[in-house]
């Protein structure tokens, strides 16, 4: 059978083959599909390429996030940035990269990104960073630069932010309380005139945390120093002033109530804050209210929530929860040694950690200068009014009850002297005692004068029965501004402190007790009260802040480092390497 190959003519009489076209065709289309194809394959790789771009960009970003982070963080502990490793800076101004002497940090979620922090402390870095012609002043304290830089694979990112932090240690209170017990924190009526800080951990669940309770109105929390005693008042600085509410040179002690856990107890005419009075000189209103679990007492409207309290004057109102996190612990005696200022800690070769608290006050603020027994005082200490002489020098060791010392103490020793005729204590330094301190008056001398400035260590009990007033030089006659920046003394009770037990007394100071502080009388107390638990009896003692003091505690006294709590003022991405 034979095969044949049809053909055909075309007008032009010329002979074509339909395979071979169908063929052309078949090729012209191929070479269609695939340049279709390859468009569509470089912009899926171009695409994916963006993608990875696109992610490893935004991976930096979380990178530059965490640096953020961890770096506000770390200021609190008193460094200075994350993973710098060696690097330190060579001059004003000068900023790390990957390629100096740094250790990055790798993100813990996502390991393929790492990065660094740098936090440019305005207050010491040798600059005009404000722009007003001055280098590292007042203005600038707390003020921080943060820079972070951020990496994933081949590319980096950078931020730059401005922060400014308030400090809100424990001393920056009128009072400031830890856990408390399961039956509240703060029991008994008590009249408050700053900032009071509660945090509350061992209130039980619905459990009160402070209650004030007081139907003649006098249980309170103000802002100002409006009915203290002006012996008191003449002996301390006046109160800061700002314009507030269209007045000018309004006193105010910038007060916050602040209760972490545990309901606040308002009853009868007690109140926190008062209404602004146009005109009167001071400011009224709380600066914040910040309560988590909220109100109770016949004060308070129920709503089925967290409550409405009637007299509660806040700039903030009331519904405000807590707002500072676990920034600020309660001091323990047993917590890491802090470096006034910079935070800093201290480390111990000899224990291969670092020094506690208690270690390094009794350990290195105590030299020894004659044997190991030596700087430690071991016994009570009681110092009564008419009573003895007594004069214990931690630094040479010389003792003596009954006399005073032949010679004066030099100028840098640790001391406390004090002259039962003249009922003056002088105090400086640092003082270890190995047992109870007791200030108590006698008959009708119940004052004791103090000067000077010094911290307490006792390891045990204090005491005081006793007024404990502030003197210049030694002189009683001598008040005007004594407290706190000349003269100031500091009290650290490892155990309780009992205050006014068994008459009216009037305090100056700032009061430490690791368990709890009673007063059972109307006592005034001019500065403040730290302590785990508080019991205010029934005859509501006074309390008022002084804001000074916790810029001038004695050297050695616990918590007494800055504690930040930041607010951004700026945030920008210098450059981004593409």
């Amino acid at each position: 059978m034979n095969t044949y190959t049809r053909t055909g003519t075309d007008k032009d009489g010329r002979e074509h083959s339909q395979r071979g076209m169908a063929l052309l065709m078949s090729l012209f289309f191929i070479a269609v599909a695939l340049v279709l194809l390859g468009g569509i394959a470089v912009r899926l790789i171009n695409q994916r390429t963006h993608v990875n771009h696109y992610e490893q960009y935004k991976n930096c970003f979380l990178g530059l996030e965490a640096a953020y982070a961890q770096c506000l963080y770390e200021v609190n502990r008193g460094e200075s940035g994350v993973g710098l490793g060696s690097w330190t800076p060579p001059s004003p101004g000068a900023l790390p990269s990957f390629h100096d002497d740094v250790e990055p940090v790798a993100l813990a979620s996502m390991p393929g990104i790492e990065y660094i922090a740098y936090a440019q402390n305005w207050g010491n870095d040798g600059l005009d960073n404000n722009g007003n012609g001055q280098v590292d002043e007042v203005s600038e304290q707390f003020m921080y630069t943060m820079y972070g830089w951020a990496r994933a694979g081949d590319k980096e990112r950078q931020m730059e932010a401005v922060v400014a932090g308030r400090d809100v240690n424990v001393w920056r209170n009128a009072i400031f309380a830890g856990g408390g017990m399961a039956g509240g924190v703060i029991n008994g009526n008590v009249s408050i005139h700053g900032s009071v800080h509660i945090l509350g951990h061992h209130v039980l669940a619905g459990g009160t945390s402070i209650a004030a309770i007081d139907l003649s109105g006098t249980s309170l929390i103000h802002n100002n120093y409006d009915g203290v005693p002006a012996d008191l008042q003449a002996r301390v600085p006046p109160l800061p002033t700002r314009e507030w509410n269209g007045e000018a040179n309004v006193a105010t002690l910038d007060a916050n109530l602040r209760v972490k856990h545990g309901l606040v107890g308002l009853s009868g005419n007690s109140e926190v804050g008062s209404s602004d009075i146009f005109g009167n000189g001071f400011k009224e209103t709380m600066d914040g209210t910040y309560v988590s679990d909220g109100w109770t007492g016949t004060a308070v409207i129920p709503d089925g929530g967290r409550g409405d309290p009637k007299c509660v004057w806040s700039d903030n109102g009331w519904d405000e929860l807590y707002d500072l996190g676990e920034r600020v612990p309660f001091p323990l005696l047993t917590d890491d040694w802090r470096t006034p200022v910079t935070g800093a800690r201290v480390w111990n070769d000899t224990t291969g950690a670092w020094y506690t608290h208690e270690e390094y006050f009794d350990q290195v603020l105590l030299a020894d200068p004659v044997d190991a027994n030596d700087g430690v005082y071991v016994g009570d200490i009681d110092l009564f009014t008419r009573g003895n002489h007594f004069y214990w020098n931690a630094t040479t060791g010389q003792k003596l009850v009954g006399a005073l010392p032949a010679t004066p103490p030099g100028a840098n020793d640790d001391y406390l002297l004090f002259n039962k005729d003249t009922d003056v204590l002088k105090v400086n330094g640092q003082i270890t005692i190995q047992g109870n301190l007791i200030m108590r008056g006698q008959g009708n001398e119940t004052k004791i004068h103090y000067s000077g400035r010094g911290a307490f260590l006792v390891h045990g009990n204090a005491t005081i029965n006793t007024s404990l007033l502030s003197c210049n030089n030694g002189n009683p006659a001598s008040t005007a501004n004594s407290f706190p920046v000349n003269n100031i003394i500091g009290i650290m009770a490892s155990n309780d402190m009992i205050v006014g037990a068994v008459a009216q007394v009037s305090i100056m100071g700032a009061f430490y007790a690791q368990n709890r502080i009673t007063t059972a009388k109307q006592t005034h107390v001019m500065g403040t009260f730290v302590s785990n638990y508080f019991d205010m009896g029934t005859n509501v003692p006074n309390i008022y802040q002084v804001p000074a003091l916790a810029d001038n505690l004695p050297h050695g006294m616990i918590g007494n480092y800055p504690i930040l709590a930041f607010q951004q003022i700026t945030w920008r991405e210098p450059g981004v390497a593409l």
